[in-house]
C-alpha cells in the first residue's frame, strides 16, 4: 500500500507521460503534414534521414523514461511503485530536454531547413558540462562540483581552511589547561 506522496509522484508522471505522448503525436503529425506532404518537392533523402534519426532517438529516450516513471499496482489495483519521479534533477531531465530540443528543431525545421544546426546544441552543452564537472577540478580551479571549492586550500594561499569552530578550539589549546574555581 503506497502512501500520499507515492500517489502525488504516479499521478504527477502519468501527466508528464500523457504530455509527453500528445506532444510526439503533434509536433510528428505537424512535421510529416507540412514539410513532407506539402512542402514535398523540397523534402530530399538527407532530410529524411536527419528526421528519422532524431525522431529515432526521442522515441528511444521516451521508452526509457516511460519505463522508469510508469507506476506499477498490484493485482488488486493497489499502487506497489510509483516509478521514480520525473521531476528531479539528473539523467532524465537531460533526457527531456533533449526530447525538447528534437521538438522544436523538428517544427522549425519544416520552415527552414538550416535549423538542424541548432541541434549541435546538445553535444555542445555535453561537452560543457563534462567540462565544467570533470575537467575544470582537476585542474585545481574553484567551482565545478558542489562542496570542492572549499575544501583542501584556501583560493592560493596554500593554507586549508578552517572552520570557526576548530579555530575556537585551537586558540583554547594555546591557552593551556584552565583551572575553573566553584
Amino acid at each position: 500500500m503506497a502512501n500520499s506522496s507515492q500517489k502525488k509522484i504516479a499521478h504527477e508522471n502519468g501527466k508528464m507521460l500523457l504530455s509527453l505522448r500528445k506532444g510526439f503525436i503533434w509536433v510528428n503529425a505537424f512535421y510529416i503534414l507540412y514539410r513532407i506532404v506539402y512542402h514535398w518537392s523540397t523534402f530530399s533523402f538527407k532530410l529524411a534521414v536527419a528526421y528519422l534519426l532524431t525522431a529515432g532517438l526521442s522515441v528511444l529516450l521516451y521508452s526509457q523514461i516511460h519505463k522508469i516513471g510508469q507506476p506499477r499496482y498490484n493485482s488488486k489495483g493497489e499502487l506497489n511503485d510509483a516509478g521514480m519521479d520525473l521531476t528531479q534533477e539528473g539523467l532524465v531531465q537531460y533526457a527531456f530536454d533533449i526530447i525538447y530540443v528534437t521538438w522544436f528543431v523538428h517544427v522549425t525545421s519544416a520552415f527552414w531547413g538550416k535549423m538542424w544546426w541548432f541541434y549541435l546544441a546538445i553535444p555542445l552543452y555535453a561537452a560543457w558540462k563534462g567540462y565544467e564537472l570533470a575537467v575544470k577540478p582537476m585542474l585545481g580551479r574553484t567551482g565545478g562540483m558542489p562542496g570542492l571549492a572549499n575544501s583542501g586550500a584556501a583560493a592560493g594561499s596554500g593554507e586549508p581552511v578552517k572552520s570557526k569552530r576548530r579555530e575556537k578550539m585551537e586558540k583554547r589549546a594555546e591557552k593551556g589547561p584552565q583551572v575553573r574555581y566553584r
